[in-house]
Parts: structure tokens; sequence; C-alpha cells
């Protein structure tokens, strides 16, 4: 079984000078040696008995120790954004009473409302870690701890999902692999250290390979070349929403330099972006797929030379999968547990090592079944395996027993030389039960009669059926802090109007 741990006293052993992990932003670095004495300084300022410690810290050398040590000294770590109101923080206390916050500064500690516990300052592990430098901790046995994220609750209330060291490690393990990681690489991720992606895809898949990763605290799209540049990196891990937004930014000088890919996950990336992004930047991207309910990565794409499809997350990497008929409304019991037969569209099924077999609470437990876990994503695989996903269970609109998958509009819709985003819901009606309806972001200003030009461009390219029969424009769409665009509420929006 593979273990973080291991893998970090292992290149501390090996390597000891090597860089584990840089902040963009200031520029500090950390070797191997100094990371794993750190995360021992950390485990004893914590202490030996099981704590649950509340993370709220941006990413950077600070939370990468914490997470680690958390998850080699037997702890339970809940991080939770550094933005996080008042409300979200008193939630998240009554719910898991922790013993421990670190946070940026003592007061950010109050919002908690738990007097009864430890407060620790970024400064004061900042101090601890820059201390630790000149020193060596002696050994200290590895026990295995676990981490609690939330699903972004982005078609309903966020479910709890606790993952154990083990399934953490073999999903970063997976990462390296597929990704073809070793110690000559130097990752770069803009992602919150309080959702799966970072942490696990950058951080651990970087301990597990004996490479570098560089933390940025926050997306710059003034700076991200810059980084890349200055850092000679050689992959980046970003979500679409990330290279959409790239997608505007000027090809540097220096391209392609070290990269080696560009690696997007968390969201549907419209083919008509990778394809845009691969011609203006002449990087390859390399989409992939991932749950938090899987510690992350469950398909990736084969990195050069292998073959990446366009609108394929890749092959699935340590994970079994099938697809099934989906499961709509009925219980176990009433719905016969089938596959769907080869290339045709189903529900997506996974089980593995790094898969969870619960919610926190056992809330939403028909999604469970059997030891397989039931995604809600609908998608097929094709002759060669690759997965293909067509959209969510709950996001497909039902017009008149007829069902929509809204990616199929959406990838239409981006193709057109105007629009720069589009996302598609239902709005409820009378007659139907719910029709199409296309909220756009555009490219440039745009006049009046743009809603009649894509109308026109969707009827030539879509069924009568799936053809919106609105087009709002919008400056920009809603979107989770994952990143995802927050069809909730645009849902939400058609209901109240409709």
């Amino acid at each position: 079984m593979y273990s973080l741990q291991r893998s970090l006293e292992q290149w501390a052993a090996i390597d000891p000078q090597k860089i584990c992990v840089i902040e963009a932003e200031t520029e500090k670095s950390i070797t191997y040696i100094h990371f794993l004495s750190s995360v021992y300084a950390i485990r004893e300022l914590i202490g030996d008995s099981p704590r649950c410690i509340a993370l709220a810290l941006p990413g950077g050398i600070t939370s990468a120790v914490v997470w680690i040590s958390a998850l080699t000294g037997g702890h339970t770590l809940i991080p939770l954004s550094p933005d996080a109101a008042n409300l979200e923080k008193a939630r998240m206390a009554r719910e898991y009473h922790p013993d421990i916050f670190i946070v940026e500064q003592e007061q950010d500690a109050q919002g908690f409302a738990c007097a009864s516990a430890i407060v620790i300052t970024r400064q004061q592990c900042e101090t601890l870690i820059e201390q630790d430098a000149q020193e060596f901790h002696e050994s200290m046995p590895a026990r295995a701890g676990q981490v609690c994220l939330h699903t972004s609750g982005s078609t309903g209330k966020a479910k709890g999902v606790m993952l154990q060291e083990q399934q953490i490690a073999w999903t970063a393990h997976h990462v390296s692999a597929s990704h073809h990681l070793s110690a000559r690489d130097t990752g770069l991720t803009v992602l919150p250290f309080f959702h799966v992606n970072a942490p696990v895809v950058s951080l651990c898949a970087t301990v597990m390979s004996g490479s570098t990763v560089v933390i940025a605290r926050r997306f710059s799209r003034r700076n991200f070349w810059a980084y890349m540049e200055r850092f000679h990196v050689t992959w980046a891990s970003i979500v679409p929403a990330i290279l959409a937004l790239l997608l505007d930014t000027e090809k540097p000088a220096f391209l392609p330099g070290d990269i080696r890919f560009i690696r997007t996950a968390s969201a549907p990336l419209p083919a008509s972006h990778l394809r845009a992004f691969e011609e203006k930047f002449g990087l390859p991207v390399v989409e992939t797929y991932g749950l938090s309910e899987a510690a992350s990565q469950v398909a990736a794409n084969p990195v050069p030379p292998g073959i990446h499809k366009a609108a394929s997350v890749g092959l699935p990497v340590g994970v079994s999968m099938r697809i099934c008929h989906p499961l709509t409304g009925q219980t176990a019991d009433e719905q016969a547990w089938t596959d769907v037969e080869p290339g045709a569209t189903g529900e997506i099924c996974i089980r593995g090592p790094n898969v969870i077999q619960a919610y926190v609470g056992d809330v939403d437990q028909k999604s469970f079944q059997h030891g397989w876990f039931r995604t809600g994503d609908l998608g097929y695989q094709d002759h060669e395996g690759y997965v293909f996903i067509t959209g969510r269970l709950r996001e497909v609109i039902n017009r008149g027993g007829e069902n929509i998958a809204p990616r199929e509009i959406e990838e239409v819709l981006l193709d057109h030389p105007l629009v720069h985003e589009a996302a598609v819901v239902a709005r409820p009606h009378a007659i139907y039960g719910e029709v199409v309806v296309a909220y756009i972001v555009t490219r440039r200003k745009t006049h009046a009669s743009i809603q009649q030009q894509l109308h026109q461009y969707a009827a030539q390219h879509l069924s009568p059926v799936k053809v919106p029969v609105d087009f709002i424009i919008v400056d920009t769409l809603p979107r989770t802090s994952s990143g995802k665009i927050a069809r909730q509420v645009l849902r939400e929006r058609e209901v109240r109007n409709g």
C-alpha cells in the first residue's frame, strides 16, 4: 500500500536538498529534508492524541506542511476557505467540533464560535518551520489520518467526504504514474487548498514522485505565464474556467519552454476551447476526470506522446468503471443493476481502494450500491475505453418526455465565434414540462440581434427540441468555489421568473 510519509522519507534520504515546494508569490522554497522535519515539528506542536483540525489558510508552504502533518499524524483535517463567512465557520464547528484552528490571524478564529479550541496562526507555523530549517527531528512513526472535504453543493446541500490517508496516497500515486511524473518535473497549481485537486493532484503526487510543486495562493491571469517561465514549470493543473481566461492572454515568447502539458479537471472542458488553446499556445491539454468521493482523479488522457482525445476525459486510472442504467428516483430494489450496451450512454459508476463507501452521516445512501459508487455523471466509453461525459443526471432537461443533455447544446454554441461561455438549463413550461434556455457570455460587446443570430445558428446545428427558446446575455456565469458553473443558481432564476 502506498504511503505519503514513506515517500517523503524516501526522497528526503535520496536527495535531501531537492526543492519540494515553492511559493509562487514570495518565491520561498523548502527542501525535502526541511519539509519532512517541518512535518515532524508541526506534529509535535499538535500532539500525539488524535485531533480535529480546522485549516483556513491559502495555499503555500504552511498549508502543504499542515496537510501532510495531519494525514501522517493520525489527525482529522477539515480545510475550508480562508474567506469563509462566519456562518459557514460556525456551522462547521457545530458539526465537527474541532480542537484546533489554524488561521491567518487570531481574530479569524472568532467566527467558529468555539472558545475551547486552540488557535494557531500562520505566523506561528511559519516561525516553527523557519526555525526547523537548522535542525532535524527524530523520525516519528506514521499514523494514518484523514481529511473531510465537501462536495460543491451546486445542486443541493454539500455532502461530507471523509478520505483516509491511504486513499489519498493511492490516488496521488496513480496521478504521478499516469502523468509520468519524475524528479525532473516541476508542477504549478493555482487552485485552492480547501478542495481536493491542489492538495492531492499537485502536492501529494509531487511527494510520491520526488518532484517539485509551485503553489500560488490564487490564479492570476497577469502572473500565470510568468510563473511558468520563472520556475521552469513542466506541467500545470488548472480548471476549464481558467483555461478560458488564458485564451484571452498573449502567447509568451518562451513557449513551449519546459512545459510538457497543461492538465484540466473539475468541470467539462469544451472541445472548442481545447482546440483553440493548443493551436494558440502550442501546448498539449490533458483533460482528466476526478471526484472528491475518489480522492480526485479517476480517469485521465495519456500525456504526450500518448493519444489524448478532445471531448474525452481519458481512460480509467486506478479504479474499476462501468456504465449503468441511470438510477432515477427509484430504490436499489426497484432498479435493475445492469450495464448499458457498449457505446451507449449511462451513469458512470466506479469502485476502488480510493473510493469512499458512504458520505459523512450516511446521507444519500442510494449513491452507494453493491460496492459501487454511482457518480451521477452520464457518459459512455468508446471502443478503445476512452470515457466521454455527456452531462449530469440531475441536469438533464426533460422536454415532453425527451431527455436533453445540456453539454451537447453548449458544445454547439461554443463553436459560434461570438460565444465565450455558455450554460444551458431548463425553464419550466406548462405544456412540455421543461424547455431549453441558454445563458451566454459573449467575446465582445454585441448588438441587439445577437439572440436572433444564435437562434439561427443553433437551429442549423441542433434538432428542433434542443434549440434554446431564449438566449440570455450576461456578463459572467455564476460559479462554485471549485470553478464549476453553478447551474442551480440559473435554474432557481428560471423557476422564479417562470
